[in-house]
């Protein structure tokens, strides 16, 4: 008895050591599993606290460096200031310092000129003369100080005194694969916004329109989207719903050019354009090309400061999207001119938008117009009860009618002699049963006047099936004559207003004309 008590004990022993090994090693499983996790997190930081280190100690180098260019920072230093006073309306500080080569030393003193010297009574503008500083700038750079000038004036609400040339020179020329580069955009956006004068605006426009205009039509679904048209009942005939649908987008490309030029806010420059409006402003906006102009540096630093930014944006971890250069591209002509024109807290951007792609939107609207304005189909094949039928403005087609109606008929046939065979068949197998066995014996008779019955139910099912076909086929034609007429009367009222519907493609043609051609 007691050697089976301690073999009992022994045995609930072991079973609770392997209860807690169990424990054990899902616990140790578990460690190894967040030391893992722990090791390759610590890794990655270690790793990403490395390339900062490493691009921290390369900036630290390339600073030093840059010691040498401290003229030149101390003149991107005065630009930022007279940007700000001049925006401010306070007096910009003058310049202290002049590096010999840098374009945007001359190129600040121009603009102070500009923004304080009388413009118009002289044929030449401040500083242009011989020696001056406008034409220092222009020398040593003229497309920068273009870029620079444009820019500038517009942030500073002078748009008049942005001259064509300059910006002529600013802008440039597409590139052959149809993109524009940070700057041009810029520029593009800063005309549309009113910051170049009518002027200004046309300029661009007529740079934008070389790829624009390859399609008559591609940029119609871009306009429509932004159109609203009540839509009116039409009759359900293809011929006459495929012109409808033409008609309608007619009117809902005159709704959408209306809304899009009507808009008032174009007539005014955009609140946007002045010099740091906002505390974040959109990194190619106005100001932001202009920091961008400035910080880019004299042409021996450029590097290194483009290095600068470089390291920058690796310190922080790639959050910093304040480099490139203004030379970088913003995109396809083609998608952002699809971008604006549906941009309706932007008119201004929808408005230029649609003045470069105004050729083609006009040469689309009058194709549309020219099969909107055709004659409506006089006569019209359509199906009813599923027979085709020709209606008239007089109504149905007798013939085409007739033909629906027979073929309607020759759906149901009258009782035939296969349909009888089989009534017949039994009826007769009846009467040889009743009669020829029925003296025999009393039940063949019960039997042949079963077959008998049996007979005249199959001929009574028989004839129902074919009455109610019959009934059936008589109610389609019935149908088929009164939605004849129907659809006949939609078709007359429908021509009535034919007149009425070619005056309105007109009156719709017109207006989008007008208002495209301003």
């Amino acid at each position: 008895m007691s050697d089976w008590y301690t073999e009992r004990r022994q045995n609930q022993q072991l079973q609770e050591l392997r209860g807690e090994m169990s424990r054990a090693l899902s616990d140790a499983s578990s460690l190894r599993s967040r030391l893992s996790q722990l090791q390759g997190g610590m890794e990655s930081r270690l790793q990403r606290l490395t390339t900062a280190f490493d691009a921290f100690v390369e900036l630290s180098d390339i600073r030093y460096e840059l010691i040498g260019f401290a003229d030149a920072s101390e003149v991107r230093r005065h630009a930022g200031q007279v940007l700000s006073g001049l925006a401010s309306g306070d007096t910009p500080p003058a310049a202290t310092r002049a590096v010999p080569g840098y374009w945007l030393g001359p190129a600040v003193d121009a603009l102070r000129l500009l923004s304080t010297e009388a413009i118009g009574h002289a044929a030449e503008q401040p500083g242009e003369a011989e020696g001056g500083p406008l034409a220092e700038a222009m020398a040593r750079d003229a497309r920068r100080t273009s870029i620079f000038l444009c820019l500038a004036l517009a942030a500073l609400g002078r748009r008049n005194q942005v001259r064509t040339d300059w910006l002529n020179t600013a802008f440039g020329a597409l590139a052959a694969d149809g993109t524009v580069t940070r700057v041009q955009r810029a520029l593009w956006t800063t005309g549309a916004r009113g910051g170049f004068g009518a002027d200004g605006l046309a300029l661009i426009v007529t740079g934008l329109q070389v790829p624009a205009t390859a399609s008559a039509d591609k940029w119609l679904a871009a306009v429509e989207a932004r159109g609203d048209v009540a839509k009116g009942y039409t009759p359900n005939f293809t011929e006459i719903v495929a012109q409808a649908k033409v008609r309608e987008r007619l009117s809902l490309l005159r709704s959408a050019v209306e809304t899009i030029t009507g808009d008032t806010a174009v007539l005014e420059p955009d609140r946007d354009l002045a010099y740091g409006a906002g505390e974040h402003p959109d990194p190619h906006s106005t100001s932001a090309l202009l920091r961008l102009l400035i910080s880019e540096g004299s042409e021996p630093e450029r590097e290194p400061l483009a290095r600068v930014a470089e390291l920058r944006t690796r310190i922080t971890d790639g959050t910093d999207s304040g480099g490139g250069s203004f030379d970088d591209q913003a995109g396809s002509v083609e998608e952002l001119l699809k971008a604006d024109l549906g941009r309706e807290e932007e008119p201004h951007l929808a408005a230029a938008a649609l003045r470069v792609v105004a050729a083609g939107v006009l040469a689309g609207a009058e194709e549309l117009a020219r099969t909107a304005s055709a004659p409506s189909p006089r006569q019209i094949t359509t199906e009813i009860e599923w027979r085709q039928v020709t209606l008239l403005p007089d109504g149905p087609e007798r013939q085409s009618l007739a033909a629906a109606e027979s073929a309607i008929t020759a759906t149901v046939a009258p009782l035939s002699s296969r349909d009888l065979a089989g009534p017949v068949t039994f009826g007769i197998a009846g009467l040889v049963v009743a009669a020829g066995l029925g003296l025999v014996h009393p039940f063949w008779i019960v039997a042949g006047l079963g077959l008998i019955a049996y007979g005249a139910y199959r001929y009574w099912t028989t004839s129902k099936r074919r009455k109610s076909e019959q009934a059936d086929a008589a109610a389609r034609v019935g149908r088929l004559r009164e939605k004849s007429t129907e659809a006949a009367g939609e078709l007359t009222e429908y021509l009535a207003k034919d007149a009425e519907r070619g005056t309105a493609v007109a009156t719709d043609l017109e207006e989008i004309r007008k208002r495209l051609t301003v």
